[in-house]
């Protein structure tokens, strides 16, 4: 448990603590944690967040490969478009966790998330059921120019960066890329 104490209405907590020896988190061990921040004026909760994150490391060694963990790691993946015959483009949770099963039953392990950032409740679904993502911000047949790009780049970054399933952004492709970004 951390507590920053009297923040004012406009001020920033930075909040820390830590934990040893944390199970790490991989497709093969999905292995969670839950941080939950409440946000209290007196006694009263006004605020509640909650959020599950993972330990991991990623690491590309020339000639060698993809490591996660310190273990090579293969990938065999799919791209993944958000669509659903009945829906169209609208998608849930529930059939999120169908895909990523699918995948898995076809001896998957990754997912690019083709062409548009994936819905939260997708990387969620990826955290809880070990998949490596390739969270992709990019358009369908052009690239995003520099200025534009980098806000862009910058908010799917934060959005994502606790999701340990998260092991690539991608920025680009059949439209180009923006070597820029």
């Amino acid at each position: 448990t951390v507590t920053a104490k009297n923040i004012s209405v406009n001020g920033v907590a930075h909040l820390a603590g830590s934990i040893d020896n944390p199970r790490l988190w991989s497709a093969e061990t999905p292995n969670l944690y839950q941080l939950e921040v409440r946000l209290k004026l007196g006694d009263a909760v006004v605020h509640t967040i909650h959020q599950k994150f993972g330990f991991r490391t990623i690491e590309l060694r020339p000639g060698q490969g993809l490591f996660v963990n310190g273990h090579r790691v293969f990938l065999k993946g799919f791209a993944r478009h958000s669509f659903w015959p009945d829906s169209g483009r609208t998608v849930s949770k529930q059939i999120s966790i169908e895909d990523i099963n699918l995948i898995k039953e076809m001896n998957g392990n990754a997912v690019r998330s083709s062409h548009y950032p994936p819905d939260s409740h997708f990387l969620d679904a990826c955290d809880e059921l070990g998949m490596y993502v390739f969270d992709e911000l990019t358009g369908w047949q052009a690239n995003y120019d520099t200025d534009i790009g980098r806000k862009l780049v910058k908010e799917r970054v934060e959005h994502d960066a606790n999701h340990p399933s998260v092991i690539f952004w991608d920025n680009g492709n059949e439209g180009g890329f923006n070597f820029d970004l």
